[in-house]
């Protein structure tokens, strides 16, 4: 479960600009020569692509390889990339964005709240030109998935990298040892799963469930099962007073009788694959499905993906690109980022290596022929994405303007509720001024 932190990151102009930090075998060193092309033409067509992503040191391995085997196939193209954890990502974009020194190529989310600065600043090419020549190939790309790139004026902002869901995660041996059955299409409501976790506390000894409350991720699901939403372009909020306080009093219920973490603790989690659930101590937690191998692998035992808790999750639960990566409206490259970007989704050998780590891939010649060789944690990932594909509705829109801001109010709201510090009903009405404030700010 990734939690969104909006921190202050105190990084320096200068280190910024250097990229060299955490950089990877292929840099700008490797940049061939006129002599080593063989002509100054050659040279002279010689590219040398800066790319920036955030993730875990898997995602690092993988995306570096990738990078690897893209310049030993295509020689005049080398890259710079740079990577880090998902914190202070896009701070480091502004800061690059504010020196004109935005990266070629750069792992976005559009329609994200973090996001909407740059689509609406000019900084982000359209992509759609590049689909129509062709030089980004969406032969095998449903338009579905595609649309899942699209900002508010319908143009293609971003290529997914892959497509996600939200699944909530069980620990078979403890359902089997509470003489629990795990409901295969998940929970009808969320009282049935409460139910449930009183006995599962009693079976792991510590807790039910992880935090699987948290505002960044069960937010939005739960205000789409009564088709609400997150966002309001008019008013900041889309939800009503009821649905909010429902929603805080029923979590603060649970964490008091001790089926879920306090604050403190559910703070104290840095990843999945650090979570109470992964150590045995809680039996359910909520992720993506992106995430399932990688907690799988940490918990060290049979663990299942199932759809979301609650009423009309059919409605509520939706499938989502993962992640997207984009062009610098700046980049002087962009013919050559359009052309790895369509590589990066649609070679096959490139696919292998990266192992649906950004979601399950978006070409469907490239799903079938994974398939074959996916290993158990992986057919289990493709065998949910087909269920929730039936059980799903269509996307959000895109986040107003101002959207992070609404983003960091809501998660500093979220810790003063959790904290005691103030009742779910004055959050509620803080939060729906200030989000309000925040919208007409952001259209002067």
């Amino acid at each position: 479960m990734k939690r969104r932190f909006i921190t202050t990151v105190a990084l320096t102009l200068a280190s910024v600009l250097t990229l060299s930090a955490c950089s990877g075998g292929n840099n700008n060193d490797s940049t061939p020569s006129a002599t080593n092309a063989g002509s100054e033409e050659a040279a002279a067509k010689a590219t040398n692509l800066r790319i920036v992503w955030w993730g875990n040191q898997e995602r690092h391995d993988i995306t570096s390889k990738v990078l690897d085997m893209y310049s030993a196939s295509n020689p005049n193209v080398t890259f710079a990339p740079e990577y880090q954890g998902f914190d202070g990502y896009y701070q480091k974009l502004t800061l690059l964005a504010a020196s004109n020194n935005m990266p070629d190529v750069f792992q976005f989310y559009v329609g994200a709240g973090d996001a909407n600065q740059f689509t609406t600043k000019g900084l982000v090419d359209p992509l759609d030109t590049y689909i129509e020549s062709g030089l980004i190939d969406v032969t095998n790309i449903g338009e579905s998935t595609l649309s899942g790139g699209k900002d508010k004026d319908g143009k293609i902002y971003g290529i997914p990298l892959g497509v996600n869901a939200r699944a909530m995660f069980v620990d078979v041996a403890a359902y089997e040892k509470a003489g629990l059955t795990i409901p295969e299409n998940g929970y009808d409501t969320w009282e049935a799963l409460y139910a449930d976790l009183k006995a599962l506390k009693e079976t792991t000894g510590v807790y039910g469930a992880d935090d699987i409350f948290n505002v960044t991720f069960t937010l939005p699901y739960y205000m789409r099962q009564f088709e609400q939403s997150v966002y309001s372009e008019e008013a900041g909020i889309g939800f009503d007073e009821k649905l909010f306080t429902d929603y805080f009093n029923m979590r603060k219920q649970w964490v008091n009788e001790g089926l879920m973490p306090k604050m403190d603790a559910a703070l104290s989690v840095k990843g999945p694959e650090e979570s109470f659930f992964a150590k045995g101590q809680s039996a359910v937690l909520v992720g993506y499905t992106n995430q399932y191998p990688s907690v799988s692998q940490a918990a060290g035992r049979e663990i299942r993906m199932i759809l979301m808790p609650g009423p009309n999750s059919d409605k509520a639960m939706d499938v989502r690109p993962g992640l997207h990566f984009s062009i610098s409206s700046k980049s002087e490259n962009k013919e050559e980022a359009a052309k790895f970007i369509s590589y990066f989704v649609n070679d096959v050998e490139a696919n292998k290596v990266l192992n649906a780590n950004r979601g399950m891939p978006i070409s469907s010649q490239v799903r079938d022929v994974l398939a074959e060789s996916f290993d158990p944690a992986m057919k289990a990932v493709a065998e949910y994405m087909e269920k929730v594909t039936g059980h799903s509705g269509p996307l959000d829109p895109p986040a107003p303007a101002g959207g992070s801001q609404i983003d960091a109010l809501l998660v500093d709201i979220e810790q003063q509720v959790m904290f005691d510090q103030i009742t779910p009903a004055d959050a509620y009405a803080k939060l729906k001024s200030e989000a309000a404030s925040i919208i007409a700010n952001n259209k002067e």
